[in-house]
Order: structure tokens, then sequence, then C-alpha cells
């Protein structure tokens, strides 16, 4: 299973050295060989995080890197303009040498919906058109730059069956951090996905959590099955760059702890429905 690092770009200090922060953060988790690296979105919230746009922090992560995949986690697809995120993630892609993982999301916050004159009842089907409109544009030839493969490089983030449905019918990966209950929707998009199913899992790393626990967890998560990629975070949101530097290590020591042990236990799970190994076979 591949690892990757999430971060709401928080920090306890100015919301420049939280972008500072995290422009170091992402080189460190390159270092320690991390496949990915996704930032969250939030609109006039610090207590959520300092990042309202999230493409021009990628901007500057894209030239402090070489190789990481550098993902949106996610944009709130129903405040934007399909055009204007087409048009960022495009020239970001350029920049980063073909590394973007374009995730988009409903929202979650409504306060932020409130602040775009928007209706936070009707995010669900503001999200779905703007992706639709986004998809066209991507995949058409007016985009200048041109974006070979985003397409197939898009997520859905979801906590919703409403939204593994979605995603599934656009064959999108899905980027789930439902604690409890993903796995039966994951099984399904693994099953019925238009496209190579693609799953990243976001699981909580405590303060201070011993790497032993975490992969525990991970044991008991029936979700895991169907992950392809482990998207591990830290809270509180407002963590200094030492707090998200033991978290990188604590996921790497975890993610390790867990597969030993399953190969040891001759537990090595492969996906159902269409066969293909989900992420990981012992």
């Amino acid at each position: 299973m591949e690892l990757g690092y999430l971060t709401h770009v928080g920090g306890l200090g100015s919301p420049r050295d939280a972008y500072r922060d995290t422009i170091a953060l992402a080189v460190e988790a390159e270092r320690a060989g991390f496949g990915s690296f996704w930032v969250a979105q939030h609109h006039n919230s610090e207590a959520q995080g300092f990042l309202p746009s999230p493409f021009v922090l990628l901007g500057a992560v894209a030239q402090a890197t070489g190789r990481i995949r550098l993902g949106t986690a996610v944009v709130a697809a129903g405040l934007e303009d399909s055009r204007r995120i087409a048009e960022d993630a495009a020239v970001l892609d350029a920049l980063s040498g073909e590394r973007l993982e374009l995730g988009v999301g409903a929202g979650s916050d409504p306060a932020a919906t409130a602040l775009f004159g928007r209706d936070h009842e009707h995010r669900h089907a503001d999200c779905a058109e703007v992706v639709d409109e986004l998809r066209e544009i991507l995949g058409g030839c007016t985009l200048v730059p041109d974006a070979p493969g985003l397409l197939d490089r898009m997520w859905w983030a979801t906590g919703s069956t409403r939204g593994v449905d979605a995603a599934t019918e656009r064959g999108m990966g899905v980027i789930s951090g439902r604690p409890q209950g993903a796995a039966p929707d994951l099984e399904r998009y693994w099953a019925r996905t238009a496209a190579a199913p693609r799953v990243a899992l976001s699981r909580l790393i405590r303060a201070g959590e011993p790497a032993a626990e975490v992969a525990a967890r991970l044991r008991a998560d029936p979700a895991v099955t169907w992950a392809s990629t482990l998207l591990v975070q830290t809270q509180p949101t407002r963590t200094d760059l030492a707090g998200h530097r033991s978290a990188l290590r604590t996921g790497a020591e975890a993610l390790a702890l867990f597969t030993a042990a399953s190969a040891a236990g001759g537990t090595g799970r492969v996906a159902g429905g269409r066969g293909r190994a989900a992420g990981w076979v012992a």
C-alpha cells in the first residue's frame, strides 16, 4: 500500500509560517519515501487551517520537490468556477511535471458555503455539476495549458454512500476518511467503477501515539482491504513542524509493522470486485 501524508496547513504561528513549514514538510516526506503529499483547503477558518488556495501553495511545493505526487484534499468544487479550477490545476500539473492528484469534494463547512453566497443544503448537487463541467474542460481542446492524463488523476473525497456512487459513475478515485462503515461502499466501488479502482484511505495519527498502536488499528480496520493508498494525518490541526515530522515517522513505521504482521500471519488481502490487489498482497 502506498503511503501519503495529508496536512490541513495549520500551525502555531502565522499563515506565512504554516506555508513555509508545509513546503519543508513536503521535502521531508519525499526524502522519507512517501508517494504523495496532500493539502486541505479551508476558507476563513484559522482553527481548521490557513489555506484557501491549494494550487498556489502546491506550486511552491512543486519547485522544492522532484518526485512526490502533489494532491488537493480537497477543493470544495461547488464553491468554485469549473474553468478556474481547470486552468489552475493545468498550470500546476505543468509546473510539477504531471504530478498533480486533483481531489475535489462537496465541502462540509456551512460557514464557508455562506461566504460564497451558496446554499449549504445544495452542496452535493453543486459539486456534481462543477465536477462534470471540470471533467469536460479537462478532456476537451480549449484548455491552455493542456493537462494530459489529469482526468485519470481525479479523486472524489466523500464520507457518504452518495459520494462514493458519484465517483463510481465517473471512474474517479475515492478519498475516504470515514472512521467506520466505509468498507461496504468501497467494496461496491471496486466492483462497479468505470475505471481502475483507486482508494485513498485517510487515517489519523494522534500526537505522541506509538506506531504499534496505529498498526493495530489498521489491522482491525475493514476499509484497509480496499485501500490503494494510506493517507496519514495528525491532530490537532494547529500542529507545529516538529509534530508533523513525528507523524511522518510514525506513519512510515506503522505501515511497515502492519505489512510485516500481515505477511507473517499469511493474511495478505486481495480486494474483490475485479480481483486486483488492494495495495498489498502478503
